[in-house]
């Protein structure tokens, strides 16, 4: 069996595709993504029986026991191998992973991963419903006392405020800076400006997070499609390397854990970079978890693009522009589209090929795609390039 790390480099995303984004129309999580999954094999040029490998996140608001097998039947795809993941936002970016080692090991040619989920139109957009109705609330210490998703969050905030002085403005410039990207989009659900005072202004979820420093909750599908570059070459677009890839673990629980934020992202990244040969001021532009704006500002500050207790600067300055040192979250990212943890490697994608249209980063040779399940207690860091 080749190890997976030999190969990086000698993989290739061939397609991807996303659901089209609807308002007020429930639909369920496997619509989604088979409308999904179409789009990235047309994109990539190839019939539903030329992928032998199925991997998809698993619904939290629409759940099903098999999921994988369910899309793979919808599709009529001859799977050789199929699951369906449980972790959370880092699970489109593991599934990459875990589709690397599947054919790195020959036990799979062309694998598809996916992710879809329908908490949107079934919650009306009430985020803390559709988080509470997506859980088994089987936990023993945190959650069954009210710790909601946003909860945990608010005190990764808190932690990161007392320990670098930090303000809620220094928040509130990450949905600001998301907005800015997000806003130029033309299909965008917001397109008006974002400013500092009205993300403070907006309603308070869980102190010192206000409904503008969460995302919104929405339905979506996403789907990329990992092959042997060799057989990517002979496809409808570029071929994307796969050029390194790690993920990392801590705890579930906060109580659990020694420091905040865990070393879960910091411990993905050192594994990628170090497969891929390349530091963090080699990529180009970034596409990271932002269901909450701490968790975007501290996953930059644990991949490395600055010092802890900067992350702000990064968002406040321009930095995080498209025309700045590392664009960041060039889509809108998850606080302009909604809880769609897959968001990040369409994009990444995009702007590798130069097919992210409006807010294409000139020259984009390194994109890094990064992906955080629970309270920051794992992380997936992937890294793409021509």
């Amino acid at each position: 069996m080749t190890h997976p790390a030999h190969i990086y480099g000698k993989l290739a995303f061939a397609g991807t595709g996303e659901a089209a984004l609807t308002t007020g129309q429930v639909r369920s999580a496997k619509d989604l993504a088979v409308e999904a999954v179409l789009a990235a094999l047309a994109d990539a040029g190839l019939s539903t029986r030329e992928v032998d490998g199925v991997i998809t996140a698993s619904p939290a608001a629409d759940p099903h026991f098999v999921f994988a097998s369910l899309v793979a039947e919808a599709l009529n795809i001859p799977a050789r191998i199929t699951t369906a993941l449980q972790g959370a936002g880092a699970s489109p970016c593991l599934g990459v992973l875990y589709a690397a080692r599947a054919i790195a090991s020959g036990e799979a040619h062309t694998v598809l991963v996916c992710e879809s989920d329908s908490r949107g139109a079934k919650f009306k957009g009430d985020k803390i419903q559709a988080m509470r109705a997506a859980r088994p609330w089987s936990d023993d210490f945190e959650d069954p006392f009210g710790l909601t998703v946003p909860g945990k969050y608010a005190l990764l905030a808190q932690r990161w405020m007392h320990q670098y002085g930090g303000r809620p403005e220094d928040l509130a410039a990450v949905a600001v800076a998301s907005r800015e990207h997000g806003r130029r989009q033309p299909n965008a659900p917001r397109r008006d400006p974002l400013t500092l005072a009205a993300v403070l202004a907006s309603p308070m979820i869980a102190a010192p997070l206000h409904a503008l420093d969460c995302c919104p909750v929405a339905d979506w599908g996403g789907a990329v499609i990992l092959t042997t570059l060799e057989r990517a070459r002979d496809m409808r677009k570029p071929p994307v390397r796969l050029i390194g890839g790690g993920e990392g673990h801590a705890p579930y629980h906060l109580h659990e854990t020694a420091e905040l934020p865990s070393v879960a992202t910091r411990q993905s990244a050192q594994t990628a970079f170090g497969i891929a040969g390349v530091k963090p001021s080699d990529i180009d532009t970034a596409q990271v978890f932002d269901g909450f704006t701490i968790a975007a500002l501290l996953a930059m500050e644990e991949l490395g693009f600055c010092q802890r207790g900067q992350g702000a600067s990064l968002f406040a300055q321009g930095h995080t522009a498209l025309d700045g040192s590392i664009p960041t979250n060039t889509s809108g990212g998850m606080m302009t589209w909604g809880n769609a943890h897959i968001l990040v490697l369409p994009e990444a994608i995009r702007q590798v090929r130069g097919e992210a249209g409006i807010n294409q980063v000139p020259d984009v040779e390194l994109a890094l795609a990064h992906g955080i399940g629970g309270p920051m207690s794992l992380a997936c860091t992937l890294l793409l390039g021509k």
